[in-house]
């Protein structure tokens, strides 16, 4: 077993050593579909440990010798961006079988939010929803200059909490499930293409763009600005409905 600890959070290495015994104690799930996500008290502080499925053989012989694992890259890219934009990392571990990559975890604070974008999305009736979304629109905007590129950016990714201060409210933007990233001067094109996975209606998408349209600078095409994020959201969507589709045969 190989990992490394967040200098800050040296005094976790109990948790790190055993971490199997750990999460499977756990009985607070977030997540188990491919991979696993649980929430782990320790020492009287809460972890989120996330559980990758063991890869393919080629992939398991890839991360152990030539690319880095998506829990290492969690981690890495966690330290890169910062905490103010992604809860604190913690540390990663690799378990190796035979001289390949077996289970690994990437573990962070658990971040107690108050919604995610696809639940503001999904809530019309929601009292702040406009406000959030014009929020959002600015904290992708902060991602991008700082040439973030986040490859899973959807709606599941993106955790929201409503702050106050001196009677003024404002919202605290997380994401998460960031092993694919990159970093790098973003062109219009990909920034309006990064809005696609979050799926938000016409009216929503309106609402975001025109908002990120105006801090670009580029207020005077918003109608043209909205209507290729729209674009890129139904071409996104199209393509997996069609890859489910296929995959649906497969399975017959």
């Amino acid at each position: 077993m190989r990992y490394k600890i967040n200098p800050k959070y040296l005094h976790t290495s109990a948790l790190i050593e055993n971490i199997e015994h750990y999460f499977q104690q756990s009985r607070r799930v977030l997540y188990d579909q491919r991979n696993e996500i649980r929430v782990i008290n320790f020492n009287s502080q809460e972890f989120v440990v996330k559980a990758f499925k063991v890869p393919n053989l080629i992939n398991r012989i890839a991360y152990r010798y030539i690319r880095a694992s998506k829990a290492k890259r969690s981690y890495e890219y966690s330290l890169k961006i910062g905490a103010k934009l992604t809860p604190e990392p913690v540390a990663y571990i690799e378990k190796n079988e035979n001289f390949l990559l077996g289970k690994s975890y990437y573990i962070s604070m658990h971040y107690d939010y108050d919604h995610t974008i696809k639940e503001v999305l999904a809530n019309k009736a929601l009292e702040d929803r406009v406000p959030i979304l014009k929020a959002f629109s600015d904290f992708t905007y902060r991602l991008h200059e700082a040439e973030i590129l986040h490859h899973d950016f959807s709606h599941g990714n993106i955790l929201i909490k409503k702050l106050y201060d001196n009677g003024k409210t404002y919202y605290q933007f997380k994401i998460i499930d960031i092993n694919r990233m990159d970093f790098h001067p973003l062109d219009l094109e990909l920034r309006l293409a990064n809005f696609a996975r979050i799926n938000a209606d016409d009216m929503a998408m309106e609402v975001i763009i025109n908002r990120y349209a105006t801090l670009m600078g580029m207020a005077s095409e918003q109608n043209k600005l909205t209507e290729r994020a729209k674009f890129y959201r139904d071409d996104f969507y199209r393509k997996r409905a069609i890859k489910n589709k296929l995959r649906g045969k497969e399975s017959l």
